[in-house]
């Protein structure tokens, strides 16, 4: 690894992006959860018009943070396109072993993965996902929302199972998986949406080629 001072800290994440995680955490998961509830219908006529309410809120931050990422940070949509489409063996080879988090979290055995850039391979296959399907959710639901009246019948049927699908899907792997791993992961969740900082060495744990080859060290405020 490149010769650091061992306080040495790194910009991980501009605040364009830390901003950008924040909208996802207010808009995403309120719509997520209420968009359970609303499928599952277990509350009564009050509760459920309420819950409707906060799925419409989380719908237009997560919307609002969305276009502002597309059309304000778009360097680094370039940036993240780039990142989540680039494969190399490498990658197959994490994926195999699922970058050792099973063996890791599960039979407390630590397992030698390779070495990563910024973004890992779950967090890319992740990415892929998130990215379309992301883009199908918010059409999908603000045809359901604004446009129902005129929209054919056949169209309004197709969005609305899209936005079902797609929607459970995106929570299980984004509850289950990303959101996980986060937690597991207490230090690359306090730099997201902290200061956007993380000492080197922790960040060489998980994103050694990038430490090598493209960080930037900064002094922590």
């Amino acid at each position: 690894m490149a010769n650091f001072d061992d306080n040495a800290v790194v910009l991980k994440h501009a605040v364009g992006t830390r901003l950008f995680h924040w909208g996802l955490v207010l808009g995403f998961l309120p719509a997520a959860l209420t968009g359970i509830a609303l499928w599952l219908r277990p509350f009564s006529e009050t509760g459920m018009h309420l819950t409707m309410q906060v799925h419409i809120v989380g719908a237009w931050i997560l919307s609002l943070s969305c276009v502002y990422f597309f059309l304000f940070q778009y360097r680094r949509v370039i940036s993240f396109w780039r990142e989540i489409f680039t494969w190399t063996k490498s990658d197959v080879e994490w994926m195999k072993v699922s970058g050792g988090y099973p063996q890791k979290m599960f039979f407390g055995k630590i397992i030698e993965v390779p070495a990563m850039r910024k973004m890992n391979s779950g967090q890319k296959m992740m990415g892929i996902m998130v990215f379309f399907g992301t883009i199908f959710i918010i059409v999908s639901g603000w045809i359901l929302y604004a446009a129902l009246p005129a929209v054919p019948k056949e169209i309004a049927q197709y969005a609305d199972l899209i936005h079902l699908v797609l929607g459970l899907l995106i929570t299980l792997c984004v509850i289950f998986g990303h959101i996980t791993l986060s937690l597991y992961n207490w230090n690359e969740c306090v730099c997201m949406f902290g200061d956007g900082t993380m000492k080197v060495n922790d960040a060489a744990h998980h994103n050694e080629l990038w430490v090598n080859e493209d960080i930037e060290p900064v002094k922590k405020a």
